[in-house]
């Protein structure tokens, strides 16, 4: 089955890669849904080879492509369960969000129904419980400080259910039925950081790593390199100068002459020179409508061409990832865990 191994070095961590015979039946066996014993093989052949690795990352590697990756050491995680807390249920505890000064009050699993729907990604679980997970967390943080959610939050774009009623008129109590079961499922478990419930900082597809943030301590960069396996991963936007030059109200030469002045951690833009102006990466990729903040912008004498690589600010939980992920056999705790690694998963339990 295994003939082969190999340990690389992945920035400070190392990897163990395993290379699976090529033959189709044992291959086959790595793509089967209910192949329990895929972990313990793995690590009966690090014992049997008496293999220098308990890190936890494992590639699994045929015909020169990764098949399968598992972390021997991350099957299952804990969640710490917090005795006593039978107002933050689904049915029971109430979100208000603010729409045209009104604030109307909802149910926390109509909240979550409504949020699921505004993802329009309904065919994977996993990832549908890291977002409830990861929305019902910033309910219960923004009730707790404010008392409400404005209707057009950073983090939060919200619609009442009649909409997605119309929007889904073939199909919707279909999807509603099978967003409650995913709701009920993670009922009460939340995520936090140094016992802070934390933002939903989630995009749809980076640039092979996530990105930290210096004001946001529990962000980390993370590789995510499947992300770049998606159809969505490069776009690109041409525009003449003449719009550039009326978007920022400055002059050719300036344009000529912008200048990116300071980089993420993951190589997306931080901040951009313009003139005597200096903008921030997320001010300059809204000006313009572009998908992300990892780009190359190539000026001529008529036109500027910005090619981007993701979509969204690179933060978080990535959906392109997450959804690998869960192909590959993990599930929504090993999601949470691998995008938020510094963060803990909780439940309140009755």
């Amino acid at each position: 089955m295994f003939y082969r191994y190999e340990i690389r070095k992945k920035g400070d961590k190392r990897v163990l890669y395993i290379y699976l015979s090529s033959t189709d039946e044992e291959s086959n066996e790595f793509i089967k849904e209910k192949n329990f014993s895929i972990e313990q093989r793995i690590l009966n052949f690090i014992k049997n080879n008496n293999i220098d690795y308990n890190e936890g990352p494992v590639y699994i590697i045929s015909n020169g492509i990764i098949i399968k990756s598992i972390d021997i050491h991350n099957k299952n995680i804990n969640i710490e369960e917090l005795i006593g807390a039978d107002n933050y249920n689904n049915q029971n505890f109430i979100v208000k969000v603010e729409k045209n000064n009104i604030l109307n009050i909802i149910k926390l699993e109509d909240f979550l129904l409504s949020m699921l729907l505004t993802t329009g990604f309904i065919d994977d679980n996993e990832l549908l419980k890291c977002l409830t997970i990861l929305y019902r967390t910033y309910a219960y943080k923004k009730m707790g400080e404010k008392g409400y959610i404005t209707q057009n939050d950073s983090f939060i774009k919200y619609k009442d259910l009649s909409y997605y009623k119309i929007l889904y008129y073939n199909n919707y109590y279909e999807k509603i039925e099978k967003l409650k079961n995913i709701i009920k499922e993670t009922d009460c478990t939340f995520i936090t950081y140094n016992d802070i419930f934390i933002d939903p900082y989630i995009h749809l597809v980076n640039n092979g790593h996530t990105d930290k943030k210096d004001e946001v301590d529990y962000l980390e960069k993370v590789s995510s390199l499947w992300d770049l396996l998606s159809p969505n991963y490069i776009t690109k936007n041409i525009f003449k100068k003449e719009e550039i030059m009326n978007i920022f109200n400055t002059s050719e030469r300036d344009i000529h002459n912008m200048k990116i002045t300071k980089l993420t951690s993951s190589g997306c833009i931080d901040t951009i020179k313009i003139g005597d102006k200096t903008y921030s990466g997320k001010e300059f990729m809204e000006k313009l409508s572009l998908p992300s903040l990892d780009m190359t912008i190539i000026i001529n004498d008529k036109y500027i061409n910005i090619i981007n690589r993701g979509i969204g600010n690179n933060l978080g939980l990535s959906v392109e990832g997450a959804k690998y992920l869960s192909n590959v056999g993990c599930n929504y705790l090993q999601i949470l865990n691998y995008y938020f690694p510094k963060c803990k998963i909780k439940k309140y339990s009755n």
